[in-house]
Formats: C-alpha cells, sequence, structure tokens
C-alpha cells in the first residue's frame, strides 16, 4: 500500500469522527467512575485507567466516556498539514483544529499552555483535565509555529513564545550555569527526559525565528541536563525517580530526534557524538531484524503502534530510507486494518487490541507517514 493511498484512507476515519476519539488513557472520564465513592483514591485511579488500557474490549460506551478532542492529537495533525506533502485536511479541516486549540487552553493561567482531556493518575502525580504540561503545550507551540512558518500570522509566534514563558516561569525544575532541567507538570518534581527535551526543543525553534541568544543558551542547557544523564552505552532511563528506570522505543526516538533537531536549529554540533552512540543503541536493542519494533531494549511485546509512528519519524530524520520501507511495510502488515481504515493499538503474545484511539495511534501515524513520505 503507498503512503499517500494510506493517508488518504486514514484521513477519511478521522474526518468521519470529526476529529475526536479516545485515548489509552482516558478512563478517568467515565461518568460513572466519577460518581462512585472512592473516585479520589489513587491505588484505585491507577487501577481503574490500566483496565481500560489494557484490556482488549472497549467498554467506553458502557462507562459512559465520550469520545473528545485530544490537543496533542489535534496538533500532530496540524504539524502533518504544513510539514508533509499532499495533505488529505482542507482549509475549513484546519481552522477547525486551530479553534479547538485556541478554545481550550487551560484557564487561569497567565500564559498560553495545555493539557489532557481528561483526568490522569501515574505513580509520581496526578493531573485533572486540561491541566497544563509541557507534553501537550509543547506539541501544540511546534504545530502553531509550523502555521505560522507558512503563513507568517505574527499571532502564531506570540502564542509559542507565551508557551515558552509558561515553561520558564511554571516548570523549571532544576538549574545550574550549565543545566536546566523541566518538569513534566507545574509543583510536581518527576524529571523526565523527553519532557525536558520537549521543552529545550521548543527553545530552539524559538530561538529560530527570533534570534534571542537567551532561547539559544536556555535550549542548550537543557539539553545538556539530559546528555549529562546518558549512560555510557548510549541509552536514557526514561526519568530519574527509581519506578522510571526503563528504556523503552519511542521515548528514545524522541530524545535522539530531538537533540538532533536542537542541533540543526541552534547551528551547534554539541552532541553529535551522544545522538550516535545513542542512535547506535536504539538500532540494537529495539528493533527485531525484520523491522519489528520492541517495547523495551530488555522486552519485544506489547508491540505498540506508537513505536512505528516514532520510528518512521527517527528514521526519516536520521535519512535511514531503507529502514524507515521496511518499518511503514511492518506496519501496514501488523497493525493497519484494511476494512476500518484505521491502525490498531497493540498486539501482545496472546491478542491483539484493536481500540481506535486517535491520538496515541491514528494522529502519530498521520503525521509520521507523512513526514516519512514526504
Amino acid at each position: 500500500m503507498l503512503p499517500q493511498d494510506l493517508l488518504s484512507a486514514l484521513s477519511y476515519t478521522i474526518k468521519k469522527d470529526q476529529f475526536k476519539g479516545w485515548d489509552p488513557f482516558d478512563g478517568l472520564n467515565s461518568q460513572i467512575f466519577q460518581h462512585l465513592p472512592f473516585k479520589n483514591n489513587r491505588i484505585l485511579g491507577l487501577l481503574w485507567i490500566q483496565l481500560f488500557k489494557r484490556i482488549p474490549l472497549n467498554f467506553r460506551n458502557l462507562a459512559s466516556i465520550e469520545k473528545g478532542h485530544n490537543l496533542k492529537g489535534l496538533a500532530l495533525l496540524l504539524s502533518a498539514h504544513y510539514l508533509g506533502s499532499n495533505s488529505c485536511f482542507n482549509r475549513e479541516h484546519i481552522d477547525l483544529i486551530i479553534n479547538v486549540i485556541l478554545k481550550n487552553k487551560s484557564n487561569n493561567r497567565i500564559n498560553y499552555c495545555w493539557g489532557y482531556n481528561f483526568p490522569w493518575q501515574a505513580r509520581a502525580f496526578s493531573a485533572k483535565p486540561w491541566e497544563p504540561n509541557i507534553i501537550v503545550s509543547s506539541f501544540v507551540a511546534q504545530a502553531l509555529l509550523d502555521v505560522y512558518e507558512k503563513e507568517r500570522d505574527e499571532k502564531f509566534l506570540m502564542i509559542a513564545k507565551s508557551v515558552g514563558d509558561f515553561i520558564l516561569n511554571e516548570l523549571l525544575l532544576y538549574e545550574t550555569s550549565k543545566e536546566i532541567c523541566f518538569g513534566y507538570i507545574p509543583n510536581k518534581q518527576a524529571r523526565v527526559h523527553n519532557a525536558n527535551l520537549m521543552g529545550a526543543k521548543l527553545f530552539a525553534r524559538l530561538y529560530k525565528y527570533t534570534k534571542s541568544d537567551n532561547y539559544k543558551k536556555i535550549s542548550l542547557r537543557s539539553a545538556q541536563y539530559s546528555i549529562n544523564r546518558q549512560r555510557q552505552d548510549g541509552a536514557w532511563y526514561y526519568g530519574e525517580l527509581n519506578h522510571h528506570r526503563w528504556v523503552d522505543n519511542f521515548h528514545t526516538g524522541f530524545n535522539l530526534v530531538a537533540l538532533n533537531e536542537i542541533e540543526n536549529l541552534t547551528s551547534e554540533l554539541t552532541f553529535k557524538d551522544n545522538i550516535e552512540l545513542g542512535l547506535k543503541y536504539h538500532l540494537d536493542n529495539h528493533f527485531e531484524p525484520d523491522m519489528t519494533p520492541k517495547y523495551y531494549d530488555n522486552k519485544r511485546y506489547p508491540i505498540d503502534i506508537h513505536n512505528f509512528a516514532q520510528g518512521l519519524i527517527t528514521f526519516t530524520a536520521f535519512k535511514y530510507k531503507e529502514l524507515a520501507d521496511k518499518l511503514f511495510n511492518k506496519a501496514v502488515e501488523l497493525m493497519w486494518d484494511g476494512q476500518n481504515q484505521y491502525f490498531y493499538y497493540q498486539k501482545t503474545k496472546w491478542y491483539t487490541n484493536k481500540i481506535n484511539y486517535i491520538r496515541w495511534s491514528q494522529a502519530w501515524m498521520y503525521y509520521a507517514i507523512s513526514i516519512y513520505a514526504k
């Protein structure tokens, strides 16, 4: 199947649902759960989320979980429209996406910022619906900068700069003369490398358009923090808490692409050796010979669509066309539902989880294939 044909089919499914969908982590959006007496119990909240995330049967309608607009997913689709070729979205679709994003910015904040459209509970912290975090805010800011680059509407650059102010004012966890570490959500101390590098990449992009040396210095100091915590074999743990010490596929790929983009945007080749070392570890430990992506460096399952998406982005960024071609074909072979025109979520040893997720699966793959096919 040709990439453009697949994009056309996938975009039909996305548009048919009016850019709305479910998410692997949206279990706490259940109106049933929110009326239970233990709804504020942290452990039970975690278990409830994991139930909906892992079970291959979709009980969301029964649990009164509505499809919604996921702003990170919308940001990926917006970026795909501007960065890819032969977009399957028209001006009406793009205006809808932009309007939904701007309408749903987090309230009670001085600066622009965004969060997920559901409450969620992790071991390290919890978040309310729309509570801002660095991931959603940065993806939205990057997408709006993609709009700015093509349309030169200063409003979008202003909003992206405001997101930078949000990150500096509310998410700065650690700072020395040489390092900066940004956090995931306000007032929480977990240090996670992909979140930190998401901030670093945004400041590098802001430097591109403003030529502010301050943005450049912030970006490089933030990147240096994660570089200094790269293992000698090239890997990064997901984060620094004891229960974050794993090395998964897609976060590793994201870290590598982020560092590569920071170098390109700042014209500083400071991290070249670290990128090469990390890329070798990634290729040696996260993909099988037939290009089936492993979830962890030491564990194959689950086979997850997110790893296909990030792999396509990573291989395209580093010009590994043959690997990207093999990975694309493997994604179609294992994960594409040709009849219903969407990508499956996961395959385990025992079953396939075929639930259609707008952010985790469809938006990521639409973005990845758009970049790959360009």
